[in-house]
């Protein structure tokens, strides 16, 4: 089976690629022929051997972030020679074995921050003028961006309605309030995930919550990763 790592990291986000890959090689579905789609504005070899570079250049935040379907979608050839995709932040690390559990159609991960709360308090986009709006008492879980995919043709269909809601966005002068996430939470409102990861796989480095630690979300001083210089 074919599958694909989509990765976006420009500038300083690049430092974490290697690690991030290196964990990949040990930890994610070993048994597969696993590729890479990195995204960046840096001169670099792929990671794999058959993977692939997209050149981007870096914008300031959130840019990188809300446009990373359109990112995504532009690489809709090379990535329709794959089953599975899957979109992995760069700043993430596989600390335990992932295996043929995350392979389904449509693949999405509970936020480690939102799993227990009650669905008024989730952060989904309430401005009725974005595309991405979810209304207060919709909705029933609240899912990570950080980690998604599923089935290629599944995943892409996802891909360009997102990145169409976002144009519609931009067009009018709206940003959704957690960008891309968002856009995710609003297409798994209409189009029920085929498999709902627990926060195991979005868990938070130094965060204790009670789930198993599998795929973290590393610590970062936000705004240094995210400076221009």
């Amino acid at each position: 089976m074919k599958i694909c790592i989509i990765n976006v990291a420009t500038n300083k986000y690049i430092k974490f690629i290697n690690p991030l890959w290196q964990s990949i090689r040990k930890n994610f579905l070993i048994n597969h022929q696993v590729e890479s789609l990195l995204f960046t504005n840096h001169d670099i070899n792929p990671v794999t051997k058959n993977g692939k570079i997209s050149k981007i250049e870096h914008e300031p935040f959130p840019i990188p972030t809300l446009m990373r379907y359109h990112y995504i979608d532009s690489e809709f050839e090379y990535l329709s020679e794959f089953d599975y995709c899957f979109y992995l932040d760069a700043d993430m690390f596989i600390e335990n074995k992932v295996d043929e559990e995350i392979l389904s159609e449509l693949v999405a991960t509970l936020h480690p921050g939102f799993y227990n709360k009650n669905i008024n308090n989730f952060s989904y986009d309430r401005n009725p003028s974005s595309t991405a709006f979810i209304n207060f008492n919709d909705g029933s879980k609240y899912y990570a961006g950080g980690f998604q995919g599923g089935a290629t043709k599944k995943y892409l269909e996802a891909v360009k309605f997102m990145k169409n809601n976002i144009d519609v966005d931009l067009s009018n002068g709206i940003i959704a309030e957690w960008h891309d996430e968002s856009h995710w939470n609003k297409y798994l409102l209409q189009n029920k995930p085929t498999l709902e990861l627990d926060p195991s796989y979005c868990y938070p480095e130094s965060w204790s919550i009670p789930f198993n630690r599998i795929i973290l979300a590393l610590d970062k001083n936000h705004e240094e990763v995210r400076r221009l210089d």
